[in-house]
């Protein structure tokens, strides 16, 4: 957005010199807002818009240009995109000659990114992050603000323009460090969830940020800044969400019923559309808008399909605002105010880096997750150029010319360096744990202290890495079974409320040696990696291996190809989630087909040999109970032979039960052994399981023949 001109009226984003009349046939007519409401028209000559739509498809294919070179070098796009920015921008050769044009785009797709973050964040993921969302992202955001501001004070610069920085500084980039976690599959690993908590908290404070920013910056349209208009405002917004959330359910399912892909996506960009509009007319954003109506429709039946169609228009438009980004970057500060940016740069960085580590260390985590976690939110947030904006309509005075220029400097380098800064992280964070290994005081600290009660006395027992969902399930397996079993997980609060309940479960870093020694390592005969961190995974693999050379290690990972590296570094047993989705769907495909087992369990032989993961044991053939859902009517059942039984010490041939029920008997289980092939002179004893299969109306009938007479028949 571009100040105003003189007189009061303002220019739109998309303005351009206006040629004369005697040359001008307008073919588009744009509207921009203008101050208190008003719109200034804006029109494009057919030169201008062809030259509009020559320089959306240079951009457009530039960044396809960049994305494909980036990618052969192992590198970001993000990174790509934002210098495709510079160099198109103003300040460099200046391709982009409808700067505004392309800011307006952009902003489009900041509402479209948010919208779609707001589809992978439904109200209930919300409550089970709302510890790290509060303790971690208040600590971080309060902390950051405070931070910002004090020292902004101390350097001469006014209160409220301090708290602005603040502001800036203390959003990260949903859009930078979230990508980067899920193109690296550690969106769920602990250090993922620390960050992604922080930034939902990030997003959530947006909105007492726009409603402070009028009281913040004052001047500018003045009626803004009224306490009971903003809490007006805000009472309205609660009522609309309210209203929202009731009416999303049944609109969705309404649409849906339709089966047209057309009418879906219509719906999506109303409903998205009308939201942020809502929110722009309450003097918020329409970004905010447009997060808010992902969250209401990320919890209904349909929300995978609205994510699958928002994704195309997520991602072409948010590539244009990182290239939009981009274009802000001005080398001649760089050039004129080397100190200012560098030390801007290293204040941001290193400052969210520790308040980020002190907010993970709050939330239990241990060192290599508050490190992990920092290096990866270190950066300024997308968001933070839209309240530079907003700032900039209220009182375009606040930040002087020199400090918004720094700080934009400043916020792109940041968000270029993320990927930089994740890989340090990840570097840093494997040679901390490494060289923690040699000090069991090291490991105390991560809760080795915990399992000394545990570990020395158990013996021919399970180690059990890891508590989420797989861990849970293996657990609960084993004390079912009878088989002593000990827990490790590093999420303290999730350690203090299993101890409760009486689960034996202890804090403790597994890739740590006094961990695994604390654990009874030395006696336990199995140890199961559920854990989704594929270097730590590989990690305890290798120690617990030359620990325990003996001990049996299954893991789990998340993709094919790191099931190699895992057996490598130890690993008996693993288990790729990928493969093992893709083998059972296999199975039930060709099931649906009536493809017989043998041939089923080649071809999963054929998959699992192909996917190097041979080791594993074959699929079991389908069970009796899948055959009512391919051949309607057939049922099954198993039965018990009793004493004085109908057929005891009769054959089959004898038993009749073919002729008398239409069922058959096609397994017979005596004792701890399946018998042979069941044939006519199969003769049945007091105990034998056997399984029957037939007419379910007729099973009745048949398992009458196996128990005893009934008292007065």
């Amino acid at each position: 957005m571009v100040p105003g001109a003189p007189g009061g009226a303002r220019r739109g984003a998309l303005a351009a010199p206006i040629p004369p009349a005697a040359s001008r046939r307008p073919v588009c007519v744009l509207a921009s807002p203008g101050r208190r409401g008003t719109y200034d028209a804006v029109l494009l000559s057919a030169n201008e818009l062809q030259g509009v739509l020559l320089e959306l498809a240079l951009l457009f294919a530039l960044c396809v240009g960049v994305a494909v070179t980036f990618h052969r070098f192992k590198l970001p796009p993000i990174v790509g995109f934002l210098v495709a920015g510079v160099l198109v921008g103003p300040n460099a050769i200046g391709l982009v000659q409808h700067k505004e044009m392309v800011e307006h785009l952009a902003e489009v797709g900041v509402v479209v990114l948010l919208f779609a973050v707001g589809l992978e964040v439904p109200l209930g993921q919300i409550s089970r992050l709302k510890r790290t969302i509060l303790v971690g992202g208040g600590l971080q955001i309060v902390g950051t603000v405070l931070a910002t501001a004090g020292l902004a004070v101390a350097l001469g610069l006014s209160w409220n323009a301090g708290l602005l920085l603040g502001f800036l500084v203390a959003l990260s980039s949903t859009a930078a460090a979230t990508k980067i976690l899920v193109d690296q599959g550690e969106l769920a690993a602990p250090h993922g969830r620390v960050v992604l908590g922080v930034m939902i908290a990030q997003d959530l404070a947006v909105v007492p940020m726009i409603l402070l920013l009028p009281f913040i910056v004052g001047g500018g349209d003045g009626g803004g800044g009224s306490p009971l208009r903003s809490l007006a405002n805000l009472g309205i917004l609660v009522a609309v969400l309210a209203a929202a959330r009731f009416l999303v359910g049944p609109l969705v399912r309404l649409v849906a019923r339709t089966r047209n892909r057309e009418l879906f996506v219509l719906f999506l960009a109303t409903w998205c559309l009308s939201l942020a509009v809502v929110t722009a007319a309450l003097e918020l954003s329409l970004a905010l808008g447009a997060f808010l109506a992902g969250v209401l429709l990320a919890d209904s039946d349909h929300h995978s399909q609205a994510a699958s169609e928002t994704e195309p228009f997520r991602d072409a438009f948010a590539s244009l605002f990182f290239v939009s980004i981009g274009m802000l970057f001005d080398g001649v500060v760089v050039v004129e105010r080397p100190v200012a940016v560098g030390v801007g740069l290293a204040a941001v960085l290193v400052g969210k880096a520790a308040l980020m580590m002190l907010a993970a260390s709050r939330l239990g985590q241990p060192g290599w997750v508050q490190l992990r976690a920092a290096l990866t939110a270190a950066q300024v947030g997308e968001f933070s150029f839209v309240l530079v904006q907003l700032a900039k309509q209220k009182n375009p005075e606040l930040l002087s010319g020199d400090l918004e220029r720094v700080f934009l400097v400043v916020a792109v380098l940041s968000i270029a360096v993320t990927p930089l800064l994740y890989a340090l992280g990840k570097r840093f964070a494997a040679r901390a744990r490494a060289a923690g290994d040699g000090g069991a005081g090291a490991a105390a600290g991560d809760g080795g202290h915990d399992g000394h009660h545990q570990g020395l006395v158990l013996q021919h027992h399970a180690i059990v890495v890891g508590f989420g969902p797989t861990g849970r399930t293996i657990a609960a397996g084993l004390q079912a079974a009878g088989v002593p079993y000990v827990v490790a997980e590093m999420n303290a609060n999730t350690v203090k409320a299993e101890k409760q309940k009486g689960t034996p479960i202890v804090l403790a870093d597994c890739t740590r040696i006094a961990a695994l020694e604390a654990l009874g390592v030395h006696g336990a005969n199995l140890m199961v990696l559920a854990v989704n961190d594929a270097v730590a995974t590989s990690r305890t693999a290798q120690l617990a291996r030359q620990l325990a050379p003996d001990l049996h290690v299954l893991a789990r990972t998340t993709y094919t190809a790191e099931a190699e590296g895992l057996r490598r570094a130890g690993a008996n047993d693993v288990v790729p989630q990928e493969l093992e989705a893709s083998v059972e769907m296999l199975a039930r495909s060709l099931r649906r087909f009536l493809v017989a087992d043998d041939e089923i369990d080649r071809q999963v032989r054929d998959v699992r040999a192909a996917g190097g993961s041979g080791r594993i044991a074959g699929m079991a053939p389908g069970e009796a109970s899948d055959v009512a859902a391919f051949v309607p009517g057939i049922g099954f059942a198993v039965h018990r032979v009793q004493p004085q039984a109908a057929c005891l010490q009769r054959t089959l041939a004898e038993v009749g039960l073919r002729k008398r029920t239409g069922c058959s008997v096609v397994a017979v289980r005596r004792g701890d052994r399946n018998l042979g092939a069941i044939t006519p002179e199969t003769a049945l004893e007091v105990g034998d399981t056997v399984v029957v299969i037939g007419p379910k109306e007729r099973l009745a009938d048949a398992a009458a023949m196996f128990a005893a007479p009934r008292a007065g028949a």
